[in-house]
């Protein structure tokens, strides 16, 4: 910020304290402005007015002369410094300078005291009498007072004079909008007239630019016949806010040369998730089905997931993995299984490196993060693929789940490049709860099995296996009194798995006919 702007700055903190009625505080601004620049005649007439409302005449005086030094045609500031100069009097001394007391030699003493006397009594009533005859006090200060109001209207700023004791001697009304003149405000010269019932109307749209967040200061000086002077009115209106119109903008349509057609299957970049395009549309938009990939391959649409959304975005958010065949009648449907057909470019993509059945981790011996191959599509060169891990006995496997994953296969041969086993399909369980498929059960009916092989272990006794379920029907077993074995009579269902690795520990085996039911 350079220095003339801060002499701004300070000389607008000046006039808003002012117009505030703050007026030592007013001058102390204005003075610094005039004493950092001498030649700026605006900061001078400004300072004289707040010194004229302070009573300082004498000082006012030096600040208009100053003023017109500068800017001699200036008209207000010679108003200004008339008016000030109807308050600047005569003090006694002045008046009184002028008589001479006459020198009586011959008279004798006591009339001397006498005279003197007299004198002093003289000037005393001099004092007295003789002021409002030679400088009597300005209209201004003697007339009453002169109603004038200030009101807004829907469009205009009405000024009235509705009359009043001081109004028979004013000379005219002089009136400013936030310090300016109304010649400014566009009001082609109007001023209001000296009559009761004169009225000056003021358009509001010519106060907008002279407004400060709205609001507009009437100020109206009465100058009566003597040139003295008295504000009559200091009225702040706020003007109603102007509205602007919204400017509508016409959108200028773009097409937009898609990068997909009807039949292509896009995958998600993030989640992996896909979609079908079904339909192009002329506003720049896909129509898509969200779709799920069964295990051997095949897309089916789901129902009610159909949407519409930008081209722009969904090129931005989705990559092309494979394309469906185009039914006859145009038309895919919800349900129907569609198999991919191939857009591989024969001759340039190398073989599959696995297949279904092997075990790929991402180095040699890691066993913490283990992929199975369950398939390979040519038509989208990507893979079947699903977490395994071992059982609580060290072999493999068993998956989370029967959802499985699709990857391509330059991604997943890049990310899992160790193969560290083979595993028959059919032999993976699903579940951490499963046991291995096409393996005997550890146990029988009629073993006794325990935890460890303590005496207080509980026991329990194995009544049946059932292959459909993977559990065996278990009962709570114990040494009777005669030396036989008793058992409580419940038929608990246990997991295979989770039952051989809690009770790893076989006591024996005794016919479960013979065992007493207590």
């Amino acid at each position: 910020m350079t220095d003339e702007d801060e002499i701004q700055i300070i000389y607008k903190k000046g006039i808003e304290a002012f117009r505030r009625g703050e007026l030592q505080k007013a001058s102390g601004l204005l003075l610094q402005v005039v004493e950092t620049t001498e030649e700026d005649h605006h900061a001078w007439n400004a300072l004289g007015v707040v010194f004229t409302k302070m009573g300082k005449y004498e000082d006012a005086d030096v600040c208009f002369e100053n003023a017109l030094i500068l800017d001699p045609s200036n008209e207000v500031y010679m108003r200004n410094r008339e008016r000030n100069k109807g308050h600047i009097r005569r003090g006694i001394k002045d008046h009184l300078s002028s008589f001479q007391i006459p020198d009586f030699p011959d008279i004798k003493k006591p009339y001397t005291v006498i005279g003197i006397t007299g004198a002093v009594i003289l000037l005393i009533i001099l004092a007295l009498v003789l002021p409002p005859i030679l400088n009597p006090l300005p209209q201004s200060a003697t007339s009453g007072d002169t109603l004038v109001f200030a009101d807004l209207s829907e469009d205009l700023v009405l000024i009235r004079n509705s009359d009043g004791p001081g109004l028979d001697k004013v000379k005219e009304f002089e009136i400013t909008v936030n310090n300016q003149s109304l010649e400014v405000a566009g009001t082609g010269g109007r001023t209001l007239g000296n009559y009761a019932g004169a009225t000056l109307a003021i358009p509001v749209d010519s106060l907008y630019p002279l407004s400060d967040e709205n609001e507009v200061t009437f100020r109206v000086t009465a100058v009566f016949n003597d040139e003295s002077y008295r504000e009559v009115l200091s009225k702040t209106l706020t003007l109603p806010v102007i509205e602007e119109e919204p400017v509508i903008e016409e959108l200028v349509f773009v097409p937009h040369d898609p990068l997909y057609k009807k039949g292509d299957v896009l995958i998600n970049k993030e989640n992996r998730t896909y979609m079908l395009v079904t339909d192009l549309f002329p506003d720049n938009q896909y129509r898509l089905e969200e779709l799920t990939r069964s295990n051997d391959g095949n897309f089916i649409i789901q129902h009610g997931l159909a949407r519409n959304g930008s081209m722009a975005e969904y090129e931005s958010l989705f990559l092309k993995s494979a394309e469906l065949p185009v039914p006859a009648d145009l038309k895919f449907r919800p349900g129907t299984p569609y198999q991919a057909i191939s857009i591989r470019t024969s001759g340039i993509e190398k073989n599959p490196l696995y297949v279904p059945g092997d075990l790929i981790s991402r180095s040699p011996g890691l066993t913490n993060d283990v992929h199975v191959i369950l398939g390979y599509d040519p038509a989208t060169d990507e893979y079947a693929t699903d977490q395994i891990h071992q059982y609580y006995t060290g072999e493999w496997g068993y998956r989370p789940g029967l959802k499985a994953e699709w990857m391509k296969r330059a991604d997943l041969e890049s990310t899992y490049p160790a193969r560290i086993s083979r595993i028959a399909l059919s032999r993976i369980g699903i579940g951490k709860d499963s046991s291995p498929p096409g393996t005997e059960p550890v146990y029988r009916a009629g073993d006794i099995i325990a935890r460890d092989r303590g005496v207080d272990a509980v026991q329990l006794l194995v009544l049946y296996y059932d292959p459909k379920t993977g559990e065996y029907g278990t009962d709570t077993i114990r040494r009777s009194f005669d030396g036989g074995w008793d058992r409580d009579g419940q038929d608990i269902p246990v997991l295979r798995s989770a039952l051989e690795r809690d009770f790893p520990y076989k006591v024996r085996n005794v016919d479960v006919s013979l065992v007493k039911i207590k």
